[in-house]
């Protein structure tokens, strides 16, 4: 019987299974009695999960694909019935570095998790942020109504239908001071600024963006915390320079985003498109569309190219996405977006996790990812304990 499913298994990984053997291994995943023969069954089976250049990458991609498109709008259903289990549990988790967490996949209706209440009612993040003026005022954007905010210098601040935060050129007589505002997303929040020179900011959660109300200099200057996706507006004559964690990125029109988290291990800068100069400590260079430079915390600089830039535009695009993440950074990522504090006691730390998670699920459903990789956790309040 072993060898029948494992027979089964590669056939359909390959898409050449018959009408008669899916209807066959469609009735196996319907009996939860055949969860520990199909444990069994695979111990010794070679898990193809992505993490070196050796995988038979033909082989599995059609399988990835399949379970990482699911939940996105305008995917159509597959064919295979099981293949309809994983895009039930895509809106939670797709795959993990274990055999046995495909069974549990294809069970997801089945299989009845022990969830604290308490993850059920923690919401996911949401278009919050804080605007910190240069006169010290404080507005909360998420209490403010849209329309005019305040006006500085010849700029009027707007925050628009669509909750985004916008510095117009208004009738006022500008003058030669420079005011400074900060925005501010608290863990939990996020927003979107267009600033005084049609250049477009999103902040991710627990970032500040210092900016000048006006881009009138010979440069214009911005100071992160955190992690923002730019837009920058062209203007020849005025680079944009963003200045983050140990390092500045000279920019002259493009997209590209930086991670610069103080509780991150290192400070990582993509480039979407356009050409960017990123400087620092014993670094200078330039990048293409497509690369990424990463400082790490002992000042050692690393030049990737062809990074998975999908990856990296996840959090902007409404979802999480891991490759090959360990459980700490999954944990510091989920922390930030649903505010909640994590400790780890547990050494079991290095587990890989690929997959993608939508932002707007409720706790309990983003960790679902832990429990279908067999990770112990206890909730008290919004405090998450890893345990053994």
């Amino acid at each position: 019987m072993e060898q029948r499913i494992i027979f089964l298994l590669k056939k359909s990984r390959e898409e050449v299974l018959t009408a008669a053997e899916e209807k066959e291994l469609t009735a196996f995943f319907q009996d939860e009695a055949n969860r520990e023969l199909f444990n069994s069954a695979t111990a010794a089976w070679p898990v193809e999960i992505p993490g070196d250049e050796a995988v038979d990458t033909v082989n599995w991609e059609p399988v990835l694909q399949n379970i990482l498109l699911a939940d996105k709008p305008g995917n159509t259903p597959v064919k295979i019935m099981y293949r309809k289990w994983w895009q039930y549990a895509a809106a939670v988790v797709f795959i993990v570095a274990a055999s046995g967490a495909w069974f549990l996949l294809q069970h997801r209706k089945q299989v009845t998790h022990h969830v604290p209440e308490v993850a059920a009612a923690i919401a996911p993040g949401a278009n919050k942020a804080l605007l910190q003026l240069s006169n010290g005022k404080t507005i909360v954007l998420s209490d403010t109504q849209n329309g005019v905010v305040g006006r500085q210098g010849s700029a009027q601040i707007v925050k628009t239908d669509n909750g985004v935060l916008a510095y117009q050129r208004g009738t006022a007589a500008a003058d030669n001071t420079v005011e400074y505002n900060t925005m501010i997303t608290p863990r939990g929040g996020q927003f979107r600024i267009v600033l005084q020179d049609g250049s477009t900011v999103w902040l991710n959660a627990a970032s500040s963006l210092k900016y000048p109300v006006e881009f009138n200099g010979a440069e214009r200057v911005v100071e992160l915390t955190g992690e923002a996706y730019f837009e920058v507006a062209a203007r020849l004559g005025q680079p944009f320079r963003v200045k983050s964690k140990g390092q500045e990125v000279l920019v002259l029109g493009t997209h590209f985003n930086i991670n610069a988290y103080p509780d991150e291990a290192m400070t990582a800068t993509t480039l979407i498109t356009g050409k960017v100069k990123v400087s620092g400590a014993g670094y200078a260079g330039v990048l293409q569309p497509g690369e990424q430079v990463q400082q790490q915390e002992n000042s050692q600089w690393q030049l990737l190219r062809n990074v998975d830039t999908e990856t990296v535009m996840a959090w902007k695009n409404g979802y999480f996405s891991f490759n090959k993440a360990n459980i700490v950074t999954v944990m510091r990522q989920l922390a930030r977006w649903y505010d909640v504090n994590v400790i780890f006691e547990t050494k079991n730390t290095e587990q890989a996790f690929v997959g993608e998670i939508p932002r707007n699920v409720s706790l309990e459903k983003a960790l679902e990812i832990l429990q279908f990789s067999n990770v112990h956790y206890v909730i008290t309040g919004r405090t998450i304990r890893i345990i053994d």
